[in-house]
């Protein structure tokens, strides 16, 4: 009951810090230092496979959570003051340790991929939000100061409130002594490279019918629901066959995406594989659940690096987004092969 307490905590949590995140560098950053954006993402999602590997080591998940709210909180006195730079900075690893803390206590609490498509869902949502609140005048940022404020209490106390431990997981000792076999370094490339193209596709691929508020908001919330239900789908029905079926049914769908009901649904099962891809690499590094959520956080950022640096606006295409999806599956499902042959190897009554 308290992993599922706290599971809620931190995906409420999640919602409000990329809200918030995403309010301070829309009404403060935007139209400032162009720079700033890149900061933010770098340190919101680059870092956090560093910060992993020490909470790895180390422990103190709750306490990383807690710490990153205070400093998105620290963040909006640095941009009301006007240094820019250092708020968005200051915000970024702020998002980095929130979501590092969050992440490794959901995989070590819970071995299936439901609990972490339902962690890494509410994102979506609170980034959208944040950017158009922050956009307008109609919200003061008193508001997300207090949020944050609130949430960094909240979290600290957490484990006293719900009785739960703030330690690191017991397979997390044996972690950097762990040599990774050829067949399973293979497989997290293969899913390193899969979340690198999800976030490419999620940034450079536009839509006709994105125009209004309503549909840019049904867009937002398909890939909230895509990422929840593709937890609950590999559970239920399979890792593989929920990733052959949601990436090959996403694949055909973008070739019709100029029709909105299409699109919304090609984008649903496009997003299926996040907690997939999570669930799986942290079960190839074993103790080092830290490690692999940032890992592919730092994928993430690197599919939006061509985006940021292209001069004119990186934009692909309906039929090259429907390679990428098929070339996903195939390399999801590669990977999960690897993942199955390796642990077959390693079973006992298999010798």
């Amino acid at each position: 009951m308290e992993r599922k307490a706290m599971t809620a905590v931190y995906s409420i949590a999640h919602f409000f810090v990329d809200m918030c995140c995403a309010f301070l560098m829309m009404r403060f950053v935007r139209g400032g230092e162009s720079e700033c954006f890149l900061f933010y993402n770098f340190c919101a999602f680059a870092l956090q496979m560093p910060i992993g590997i020490i909470l790895d080591k180390c422990g103190g998940g709750h306490r990383a959570a807690a710490a990153g709210c205070g400093l998105v909180f620290l963040s909006y006195f640095a941009a009301i003051g006007g240094l820019l730079s250092p708020a968005a900075i200051c915000a970024g690893v702020g998002n980095a340790l929130f979501h590092a803390g969050g992440g490794v206590y959901v995989l070590d609490k819970f071995s299936n991929s439901g609990a972490l498509g339902v962690f890494v869902s509410p994102g979506a949502i609170g980034l959208y939000l944040g950017t158009v609140r922050g956009k307008g005048d109609g919200v003061s940022y008193i508001f997300p100061m207090l949020i944050m404020l609130f949430a960094a209490a909240f979290i600290f106390a957490s484990p006293y409130i719900f009785r739960c431990d703030d330690k690191k997981g017991a397979a997390a000792e044996n972690f950097f002594s762990f040599k990774m076999s050829a067949p399973l370094c293979t497989a997290a490339v293969l899913f390193f490279a899969v979340v690198v193209i999800r976030s490419l596709g999620g940034f450079a691929l536009s839509f006709p019918w994105k125009i209004t508020p309503a549909a840019a908001f049904a867009a937002v919330l398909v890939t909230a629901g895509g990422k929840a239900l593709g937890g609950f789908a590999s559970d239920f029905f399979g890792k593989e066959r929920a990733a052959a079926a949601s990436m090959l049914g996403a694949a055909l769908l973008y070739l019709f995406s100029d029709n909105i009901i299409c699109g919304l649904m090609a984008i649903l099962l496009f997003n299926m594989s996040m907690p997939m891809t999570l669930r799986a690499a942290a079960d190839i590094f074993r103790g080092g659940r830290g490690f692999s959520f940032g890992l592919l956080t730092f994928a993430l950022f690197l599919g939006y690096v061509p985006v940021y640096t292209s001069k004119s606006g990186m934009q692909i295409g309906r039929e090259t987004m429907t390679m990428l999806c098929m070339i996903s599956a195939a390399m999801l499902l590669a990977g999960f092969a690897l993942q199955r042959r390796t642990e077959r190897s390693d079973d006992p009554c298999n010798n």
